[in-house]
């Protein structure tokens, strides 16, 4: 099978032809149709979890991915070949992923989630929809936002920022959402109530302070950079909350009894994948799809996803 894979933790992404894989006990082999980046691909490809999971080599990457159960091992109960499944394909050991042909997986993934596809949902929504659906759902869970609050969504044009926007604009809150000019428009369509150009002077917390003096009540931040977190924060009025996906809220503001503060890590992931494919069969979300890409060009769109500056999720499309 054709498959994206480093040889080791370090090595840089490549297309490489390997075996099929057989499912064991609990496991379930499934034909691929479909499969979505996400920053956490590159992550594993540096070898960020080296040391505290185990690892099979090649590493096939990806996490994210939608298609046919082809075979199931020994006491798979809730799964037969021929069902269609998507979710997020992770659990120990890391390396068989959805990059590739076929991917093996546990019915009930240890660090993931796995679902049946609703009826009439295509394979590259179903594949774009996990990892950035149920952290944009978690991030909302914990702010607990109510209709006619306001929230500054950090980083809202990526793959999680896009939901996110939607998700609390659905709440009936004001949405602030940082942008560069071009994505207003587009931002706006999705619920955003104004758009904030990160790269304009003076800073996005200096203009949304002078908006706002009274403060807002949210902060969601998707992005990187621990001093910016603290300036969101301090916009941030008594008893409201401010989330870091990327987990650099540092200790004394995680300590905080002024506001809420949260290093957000995906917890309840079944309950999260079956909510927020709920939300998207339904119609009530668009998940916008920067571009479908085949398998031989992963290696080189997983570089430019980590530089950022994506504008919603990259699809692979595997098999028609």
């Amino acid at each position: 099978m054709r498959a994206v894979a480093v040889r080791r933790a370090g090595d840089a992404p490549e297309l490489m032809e390997l075996p099929v894989p057989r499912p064991g006990p609990g496991q379930i082999l499934v034909q691929l149709a479909a499969a979505s980046l996400n920053p956490v691909d590159m992550g594993i490809a540096a070898g960020f979890f080296e040391g505290t999971v185990p690892h099979v080599h090649p590493i096939v990457l990806g996490v994210d991915g939608s298609g046919r159960v082809v075979a199931a091992g020994e006491a798979v109960r809730g799964l037969s070949p021929g069902d269609t499944v998507h979710g997020q394909f992770l659990g120990a050991p890391l390396g068989n992923g959805t990059f590739a042909e076929y991917a093996l997986v546990a019915e009930h993934p240890d660090a993931g989630a796995l679902q049946r596809v609703p009826d009439g949902m295509s394979a590259e929504l179903a594949a774009a929809l996990p990892t950035a659906g149920m952290t944009a759902l978690g991030i909302l869970d914990a702010v607990s936002l109510r209709a006619g609050q306001t929230v500054l969504v950090v980083g809202a044009t990526g793959g999680v920022g896009v939901l996110a926007v939607q998700l609390a604009a659905a709440t009936g809150a004001e949405v602030i959402a940082t942008a560069r000019p071009d994505s207003d428009a587009w931002l706006r369509s999705l619920g955003a109530t104004r758009t904030l150009d990160h790269t304009a002077r003076p800073g996005v917390a200096e203009r949304v302070r002078a908006s706002y003096p009274g403060g807002i009540d949210a902060v969601l931040d998707l992005t990187r950079d621990p001093d910016r977190f603290r300036a969101y924060a301090g916009l941030v009025r008594d008893g409201g909350a401010a989330v870091s996906a990327a987990l650099v809220a540092p200790p004394d503001l995680l300590a905080s009894e002024r506001i809420t503060v949260t290093n957000f890590q995906l917890r309840d992931k079944p309950d999260l994948l079956a909510r927020i494919t709920a939300e998207a069969a339904a119609g009530r979300l668009t998940v916008p799809m920067q571009q479908t890409i085949g398998l031989d060009e992963v290696p080189e769109a997983l570089p430019r996803l980590t530089a950022g500056g994506a504008r919603g999720k990259t699809v692979v499309r595997i098999r028609p």
